[in-house]
């Protein structure tokens, strides 16, 4: 477990190094290239992600058409909830959209042999909850704004999309068709 690892741990519930020791097995580290799948449309999602370096991002296909719904920064999380939580196949693809790595944390095995410890199941309910606040927010997004106010939203509280992501990757993010969100940027919407 590396010290950048065990920060973004404490960051949402602090643990004392008795406790990583503990932890530690259920935690595997994979590199990623860019473009790399991490989680397969199909696939049995058993675990979630913790981003320590790098990006992924969440997608479905959608007729041939890629529908991004959620980017995953360093020091984030991610998976497909409603797979992890109903223990059935990915309904979404994760890919890496660069150079990447990231944690693989499998609690489930965890909680079947040591469901007891506090310390790591008031982590993974804190990290279900700020899952599930990302998706809502992004949610909210979609539903109670206007295409332009989307841009700005992003612009405001997420720039760093607006940098390491394509413009096509973006729009999709939004909403909205890249020819709108190229209006919006220039001002013509």
């Amino acid at each position: 477990m590396t010290i950048e690892l065990k920060l973004i741990l404490n960051a949402i519930s602090p643990f004392t190094e008795e406790e990583f020791a503990f932890i530690e097995p259920y935690f595997q580290m994979v590199s990623l290239k860019k473009n790399e799948i991490l989680l397969e449309e199909g696939q049995l999602c058993n675990t979630f992600f913790i981003v320590e370096s790098g990006m992924l991002r969440n997608y479905y296909n959608n007729n041939g058409l890629d529908v991004n719904f959620s980017f995953t920064m360093e020091k984030h999380f991610t998976t497909n909830f409603e797979a992890y939580v109903n223990r059935e196949p990915s309904k979404i693809i994760i890919q890496a959209m660069e150079r990447s790595v990231v944690w693989v944390v499998n609690s489930r095995m965890y909680a079947k042999e040591n469901g007891s410890f506090a310390a790591f199941s008031t982590f993974i309910r804190r990290v279900a909850i700020r899952t599930l606040m990302a998706t809502e927010e992004h949610h909210n997004m979609l539903r109670m704004h206007a295409p332009a106010d989307r841009y700005q939203y992003i612009l405001e509280k997420k720039p760093e999309l607006i940098q390491r992501i394509p413009l096509s990757y973006l729009a999709s993010y939004l909403g909205i068709t890249r020819e709108t969100l190229s209006r919006i940027r220039s001002n013509k919407y």
